[in-house]
């Protein structure tokens, strides 16, 4: 089955997913991704405030997945070819994973700008999974 992930966990973390949500220790001030957890900065479990990041960044590092990736992703490679895969440092200073969208990912490289948009990343259980991509520019 892949990268498994079910409809109710899905929606359970649905805000996140369309919004980019950061969290704001609320014992150091750090920001964190996911918003929940202990702080990566300072160890804090007292939680975070939410907040949304400008969604622009740094490409980190990238890589291009051509084949093996999981079967939920199958369609989408025979659909629109390899998928980029970045870890971007946002502005706000935390990182995260992200899909590249909107441009030829063998082109992306580390330190260029991106910013985080809202596209279609797959379909399981006949619902049609949205999250936040990465496209070159700002």
């Amino acid at each position: 089955m892949g990268a498994y992930l079910s409809a109710p966990t899905w929606w359970r973390n649905l805000d996140g997913r369309y919004r980019l949500v950061l969290g704001e220790c609320e014992e150091c001030g750090a920001a964190n991704f996911p918003a929940e957890g202990a702080c990566a900065a300072c160890n804090a479990t007292d939680g975070f405030t939410e907040f949304e990041p400008e969604g622009t960044g740094e490409v980190v590092t990238r890589t291009v997945i051509t084949g093996g990736a999981p079967p939920e992703f199958g369609d989408l490679i025979d659909r629109e070819g390899p998928i980029g895969t970045v870890i971007v440092e946002l502005d706000e200073g935390v990182r995260v994973p992200g899909m590249l969208t909107d441009c030829d990912p063998e082109t992306v490289e580390r330190g260029d700008r991106v910013r985080a948009v809202v596209r279609r990343i797959y379909e399981q259980e006949g619902v049609v999974r949205y999250g936040f991509k990465f496209r070159p520019g700002e």
